[in-house]
């Protein structure tokens, strides 16, 4: 009985691991797919610049992605087109220098040539000379013919040196002949020659006006896209500025020294590349600037506008209520918040503020451009005093 009972307790103890064991097991099934989803869906997530929240914004944005993209795309193909147009510029030039060689030698050939036909025509014309008076100088008898020589030998003699001038004539406007047709044939190769480089020179010189004209319409198509891309993000910054905007109104806008190196950017390139702070013309590459140049202080990873009281304080610097100057304001209103600099404390305690990309304030009313505004109620904003730490 004893065992009996041993027996059910281990079956029991070994129901109750196993269903452990599947708990355990379907805890980190769970886990996984819901890492594996969250890994999935971030990959969808596209990032968007700060304060890009309305569907206007965002809808630019992707439309100034593509559109930059595509304009790359294009002006590499132009550029591919070009360094294709260089290379058979450069074998039309060697096809020219070889035609010029080629046609160096048809022009010495055919000199020779005509030097030849005046050499041959001098030799027929002696020919012709000579059997007109060796025809008139023979002697209608024989008889007659050795009466007038000498002797037999003379006879002899006159008739050898008769048949060798003969002879010598025609072998010499035989050697002229074949020299003449030699002449021609060899030029009649070179002028093949010219003809295939020049039928080759033109084909070419046809493939090289196509690249060109590709490259014409691959620089106007990048040019166009470029301008949808910079419409777009005229679109998007405006869509940002607003948000901007919308928690950040105070004060009266006027005047302000603006010192940011990057101002002859601005704001057309309000969403290029990253520099101290953040993205070029934008509060956060603004602000950033101001505290390297007063304090020396690099800003490099704060993140957004909105976390920058954080981060501050994981630095060490204090962030309280109390203006002063030289600090940073920032706001947590909105999406991504807002940072500005402040530039000096009125006697009414209303404080006055330099920004980058607040529509609200700039004299354009263009976002990412340079504003200011003067008495503004403190207490709309907290701040960070880089000139104190708590450690």
């Amino acid at each position: 009985m004893a065992i009996h009972k041993n027996s059910q307790k281990s079956r029991k103890h070994k129901t109750v691991g196993l269903r452990k064991v599947i708990a355990i097991v379907a805890a980190v099934s769970a886990i996984l797919i819901s890492e594996s989803f969250i890994f999935e869906t971030s990959e969808e997530v596209q990032a968007y610049p700060a304060g890009c929240v309305t569907q206007a914004c965002r809808e630019a944005s992707d439309r100034a992605t593509a559109s930059a993209n595509r304009a790359r795309e294009l002006a590499a193909s132009a550029q591919t087109l070009e360094n294709e147009v260089n290379r058979l510029n450069a074998e039309i030039a060697m096809l020219e220098d070889e035609i010029s060689m080629n046609q160096a030698i048809a022009n010495d050939l055919q000199a020779q040539i005509i030097l030849n036909e005046a050499k041959l025509n001098l030799q027929q014309s002696a020919l012709a000379k000579l059997l007109v008076d060796m025809h008139f100088d023979e002697e209608p008898d024989a008889i007659l013919v050795l009466a007038s020589s000498n002797s037999l030998g003379d006879l002899a003699e006159r008739q050898t040196r008769q048949t060798n001038a003969k002879t010598q004539v025609t072998t010499s406007a035989e050697a002229i002949k074949t020299l003449k047709e030699e002449l021609e044939r060899q030029k009649s190769s070179v002028d093949a020659l010219i003809a295939s480089a020049e039928a080759t020179r033109t084909e070419i010189s046809n493939r090289r006006n196509e690249q060109q004209a590709l490259i014409a319409r691959y620089e106007n198509d990048s040019a166009a896209y470029e301008r949808d891309a910079a419409a777009a993000r005229e679109t998007m910054q405006k869509e940002i500025a607003a948000e901007i905007a919308q928690y950040n109104n105070g004060g009266v806008v006027g005047e302000g020294y603006n010192s940011y190196p990057w101002a002859h950017r601005c704001p057309q390139d309000n969403v290029g590349y990253i520099v101290v702070g953040g993205y070029v013309c934008q509060c956060t590459s603004y602000a950033g600037w101001k505290a390297q140049e007063y304090f020396g202080i690099y800003i490099s990873s704060w993140g957004d506008a909105k976390s920058w009281g954080y981060s501050a304080q994981r630095a060490g610097y204090v962030v309280n209520d109390t203006p002063a100057p030289h600090t940073i304001a920032y706001s947590t209103s909105g999406i991504y918040g807002h940072v500005m600099w402040v530039e000096s404390i009125n006697a009414n305690g209303t404080i006055n503020l330099t920004e980058y990309n607040n529509s609200a304030s700039s004299k354009s009313h263009l976002p990412g451009d340079f504003g200011a505004r003067y008495n503004v109620n403190p207490a709309l904003y907290r701040y960070i005093h880089l000139d104190q730490r708590l450690w």
